[in-house]
């Protein structure tokens, strides 16, 4: 029999798979993005069991090490190939408010262990390659020089970025609205994506994501701050 702690655990965690990732002040300029950690070969349909090239953090974003509690499963990933486009998320769970390093910390991992635990396709890791807090830092997620898994069968050179919150219950702040701005354009200039291709993932799927007020300030950011 399951106790009531642990029909919780498994409802909540039931809850992440759901809602987790939609699928559901960072760094100022494209020199503090990581190069290149691709291979000309790489495609979708490769995977490999080794790391797929050397692994760079970019500058004043936290490394994936310092929260995850896990390693992620190259067998159940594709190798990155070049970033064409970016796609930015929220996660879709409860509203998010706290700027505490080991909340946001949390959030991550009950996330990540979501991802990995979903069906009928468990994902490798979690499914982001970075994350924006209520206090506006930037957190490493999934290593770039892995494919994403954040729009469905839209992953390749998809550079995925979801701001912590649901954004259909609150509204995205002035910390993280500066945040997202100043990391998506440098993510921009690094990797030569027009603003044509940074979408928001409603416009991909069909899905509520990035919810209402993170989806008009991406249409506004577009139009000023992106171009």
């Amino acid at each position: 029999m399951i106790d009531p702690d642990q029909s919780r655990r498994l409802f909540l965690l039931g809850s992440a798979v759901l809602l987790g990732g939609c699928a559901t002040s960072g760094p100022s300029d494209s020199r503090l993005l990581p190069g290149l950690v691709w291979g000309p070969d790489s495609g979708e349909d490769e995977t490999q069991d080794t790391a797929a090239a050397k692994v760079v953090v970019p500058a004043g974003v936290i490394a994936r090490s310092r929260w995850a509690k896990g390693s992620p499963i190259p067998s159940r990933m594709n190798r990155m190939r070049p970033v064409k486009r970016i796609t930015v998320h929220h996660d879709g769970m409860s509203s998010y408010t706290a700027t505490a390093w080991n909340d946001t910390a949390s959030r991550l991992e009950t996330i990540r262990s979501a991802h990995l635990r979903r069906s009928p396709e468990p994902f490798g890791d979690i499914g982001y390659h970075f994350a924006i807090d209520p206090s506006g830092r930037v957190w490493q997620c999934r290593e770039l020089s892995w494919q994403g898994a954040h729009v469905a069968r839209q992953n390749q050179g998809n550079l995925g970025i979801v701001v912590l919150g649901n954004y259909d219950k609150q509204v995205v702040n002035a910390k993280q609205q500066a945040a997202l701005v100043t990391f998506v354009r440098g993510a921009m200039k690094q990797y030569k994506v027009p603003v044509s291709k940074v979408k928001t993932h409603q416009e991909m799927d069909a899905t509520a994501c990035p919810g209402r007020s993170l989806q008009a300030f991406m249409v506004r950011a577009r139009r000023s701050t992106l171009t």
